[in-house]
């Protein structure tokens, strides 16, 4: 036991002998009592059921175990309450069902509950039966970590030392972990020399002091340094460390930790490898500091309130399935310092920005033995031990990474260049098959209500009611075209055109309910020049949201979500607005309308080198990191850079684009096939409560990707192409089986990684559809380019093509995909232009406002003379 154990009479329900005072609250046919115990018949969305009232003893912590079977997996929740306080998401834990149809046995932690307490159940799955054994609460009494010891600070009489690129590594030869790294000669972490082991005897917790009882020897290897430490303890077990450290590419160490035990022992604490950055340097300051997953920090405390409250905001030591790639690093003085690692269930990951767990006042990056047991949050010592067995080693590999860097996005661009980004994964379809799978969403999921569409559709939601929605004929259409089945063709082309009727001809383009949406429903459909003044009036009212010196001040409309945020705007929440602004600008073609968009654009640069934050504040609070911040700044800076050809600008798109990369799983999280490109949305929770680690919203990540995509054009060398299509794989991973007739190709809000199972509400297939025509190669669905020399912004159905750009000419062809006659945009124009479309003078274009829209079949070639 790692402390004393406390005897106390508990609460327990034995199920296969009573299930006397437990009712079925909601969403339950029937609750019995049968020879395995009570068995639930699921009739709705959202089961629950709940129990008498029990008296629990006060100031007790406890665990409740539960052990049942049912025919969904999932997720549950136990929620405790009573007949004064209901229940509440802040009164209550989630657990797992990985297994359909299996007995599991679920162990949650619950804190002091007191008299009068009700226990409610809320079972995984939809329908079916579930049945519980018992439900039984036992003491769960704190582990004790020990006072931890003093650094020795050492004297470094007799050191190794090895170099990679800037990266220089320095062992002490005295103490194992006596070790310093530097950057271009700066000191920015040093090891822990000063190790400590605990293992279980009998009841007992022994602590060893490593520098205490072994002296290592150290000596220089090819390439790096090795410190090897031979000792025993207390109870005669002989203990076996190796470290060695060799030059891996620039700037980067490999570490391999070895370490064998002659004998059994159950341990409680071993650290593999520590590095403690700013101790006896830049101390507990630092510009950034990133742990992929769950914090990406300014410099603030990590694990603080401001993005999540409660318990989950300590995330010292996490759960392995909430870290997205394995990499932490704190970046101080223009350099960082950083640790990637193999993630193995054995290891868990520690970090704590400033130091609070040791109190060396710096910063601590670790990587620790026992992972995979329960742990109080934020603790280094967890409930239980795990068994480290006689001569078997236990290895860890990692590296340690160093260079010149003003944020964290150098260490992240240096773990895609050592690791690589993983395969796209498969989704087990083709085009044919994609586009049969999408049609499915849009023709026959509840989604549909005859010509018009909802957003999403859960049962019993009335969130989201169905609206005239021209984009859905725009998805639809395309389908259609790719489709090699005549049926269906038809049935996609019949229910585009009814869902285009419904719409006002200047609210063709606004009309959309997906999250990616693109200026190209009039382009098909017509009205090309009342959308484009829709979108001039748009943006021009977009603009009075701005104070003088373009900050966007974030201003509640209902909790405030920026009270935790050390400002008053955020990065993200300013990038939505400027990316549609800008978006409205390039459409209507205003040139006041583009450089008021492009002087807000540039006024974001105070925001350079920070965290994205703040983009869904509807829900989040603004100082949380997000990854539809980084999205929104991507494409804002993209179509900067796309107007004005400066290079900045698309320093900036990619720089953004870096900071979306710490947001998505490249190492896959669980067994399940549905992990790798999941993409997390926020380092934090909705209304501080809801938790979003470890649990992907594919939506995100699906408009990050589109952004991506887009970026592309303009820095093919980058990895974005292999990032985006493994976000857009793993949306269609993610999506509703086709054999869920009601949900059939819809994207579930959220995703559950262990049990692999998808949680309401269900979203409409257009935020995969837009990604999924690049996966699958096109036809792109829109298109736009800016003609800077000629001056021209062109807009099209298809891909632009051939361009030719001078300052009083141009030319350039577009690869239409429709069936039918289509419109081309081109605005920015100064005067009527001449025209003609495949050699012959333009017969079908109108000229109004700077703006001239041709009529066009097919593929159309273009030349203007301006």
């Amino acid at each position: 036991m790692l402390a004393a154990l406390i005897i106390l009479s508990l609460p327990a329900f034995d199920f296969i002998k009573s299930v006397e005072g437990w009712q079925p609250y909601h969403d339950v046919s029937r609750l019995s009592g049968t020879p395995e115990g009570m068995l639930i018949e699921i009739s709705g969305m959202d089961p629950y059921v709940g129990g008498p009232p029990s008296d629990f003893p006060a100031g007790q912590a406890l665990w409740a175990k539960l052990r049942l079977k049912s025919d969904q997996g999932g997720d549950g929740q136990l929620f405790w309450f009573t007949d004064a306080k209901p229940p509440s998401e802040e009164t209550s834990v989630h657990f797992s069902v990985p297994k359909p149809g299996e007995w599991c046995d679920v162990r949650m932690k619950l804190p002091a509950l007191g008299p009068g307490t009700r226990i409610r159940l809320d079972l995984p799955g939809t329908g079916g039966k579930c049945v519980f054994a018992s439900l039984v609460f036992e003491p769960r009494n704190m582990p004790i970590a020990p006072k931890w010891l003093p650094l020795l600070s050492p004297q470094y009489t007799d050191p190794q030392q090895a170099a990679s690129g800037s990266l220089a590594l320095v062992h002490d030869g005295e103490t194992f972990g006596g070790f310093h790294l530097l950057v271009d000669g700066e000191l920015m972490a040093i090891g822990n020399d000063r190790p400590m082991i605990g293992y279980l005897h009998g009841e007992e917790t022994r602590w060893l002091d490593v520098a205490k009882v072994a002296k290592p020897s150290t000596w220089l290897e090819t390439n790096g340094v090795v410190a090897d430490a031979k000792f025993t303890d207390s109870d005669g077990a002989n203990w076996h460390i190796t470290q060695v450290f060799i030059e891996g590419k620039p700037g980067s160490f490999d570490v391999v930790t070895s370490v064998t035990v002659d004998r059994d022992r159950e341990v409680v604490f071993l650290p593999m490898l520590t590095l403690l950055p700013g101790v006896n340097s830049y101390g507990a300051k630092k510009g950034h500091a990133l742990f992929a997953g769950l914090e990406y920090l300014d410099d603030e405390p990590s694990s603080s309130e401001a993005d999540i409250t409660g318990p989950g905001a300590k995330r010292q030591v996490p759960d392995a399935e909430k870290i997205t790639i394995p990499l932490m690093a704190v970046q101080a003085n223009g350099h960082y310092i950083g640790v990637i690692w193999d993630q193995k269930p054995e290891f868990a990951a520690v970090f704590d920005s400033p130091d609070r767990l040791f109190g060396y006042g710096g910063h601590v990056m670790s990587l620790v033995f026992p992972a995979g047991v329960e742990r109080e949050p934020g603790s280094l010592v967890p409930y239980d031990t795990a068994l480290l067995a006689a001569n078997k080693p236990l290895v860890l590999k990692a590296t340690i990474i160093g260079g010149k860097g003003s944020s964290v996005v150098p260490a992240v661009r240096q773990y895609i260049a050592l690791r690589g980004l993983p395969v796209v994964p498969k989704t087990g379809l083709d085009m044919q098959a994609y586009v049969r799978f999408a049609a499915g969403g849009w023709l026959d999921s509840r989604l549909r209500e005859g010509d018009k569409y909802r957003h999403a559709y859960w049962p019993g939601a009335t969130s989201f009611g169905p609206g005239a929605v021209a984009g859905v004929g725009v998805w639809e259409e395309w389908l259609a075209r790719q489709t090699t089945d005549p049926a269906l063709s038809k049935r996609l082309d019949e229910s585009a055109r009814g869902a285009v009727a419904q719409v006002q001809p200047a609210d063709t383009n606004a009309s959309d309910v997906s999250h990616v949406r693109y200026p190209v429903a009039s382009l098909l459909y017509g009205h090309v020049e009342e959308n484009a003044e829709r979108a001039l009036a748009a943006g021009r009212e977009l603009v009075k949201r701005f104070g003088p010196n373009g900050s966007l001040l974030y201003k509640p409309t209902g909790p405030d979500y920026g009270k935790t945020h050390f400002a008053k705007d955020a990065n993200g929440h300013t990038a939505s607005v400027v990316r549609a602004l800008l978006e409205d600008a390039i459409f209507c073609g205003d040139e006041a309308l583009i450089r008021d968009g492009l002087r807000l654009l540039r006024a974001m640069d105070k925001f350079a080198d920070s965290a994205p934050r703040g983009a869904q504040t509807w829900e989040v609070p603004l100082h949380t990191p997000d990854i539809l911040a980084s999205a929104e700044l991507v494409r804002a800076y993209t179509i900067g850079y796309e107007l004005t050809g400066e290079w900045q600008m698309l320093d900036r798109a990619k720089y953004w684009a870096w900071t979306g990369v710490p947001f998505v799983y490249l190492v896959n999280p669980t067994p399940g096939p549905v992990g790798l490109y999941a993409t997390i949305p926020v380092f934090g929770a909705t209304n501080w409560t809801w938790s979003w680690f470890g649990l992907p919203v594919q939506w995100c990540g699906l408009v990050y990707s589109d952004a991506l995509y887009r970026l592309v054009r303009h820095d093919p060398s980058g990895p974005w192409k292999r990032l985006a299509d493994g976000i857009t794989a793993s949306g269609i991973q993610q999506s509703f089986h086709a054999t869920d007739h009601d949900l059939q190709g819809l994207l579930p809000d959220s995703f559950n990684l262990r049990p692999q199972t998808r949680n309401g509400v269900a979203i409409n297939p257009g935020t995969v559809e837009a990604n999924a025509i690049r996966l699958f190669g096109g036809p792109e669905l829109y298109d736009f380019r800016s003609l800077r020399k000629a001056g021209l912004l062109v807009h099209a159905p298809g891909e632009i093509a051939g361009i030719r750009d001078t300052k009083g000419a141009a030319s350039f062809t577009v690869k239409g995909w429709s069936n039918h006659p289509y419109y081309i945009l081109i605005s920015g124009l100064k005067r009527q232009p001449t025209v003609r479309l495949n050699g012959q003078a333009a017969t079908d274009a109108e000229f109004a406002n700077g703006r001239l829209v041709v009529k066009v079949e097919g593929t159309a070639k273009i030349a203007i003379v301006l």
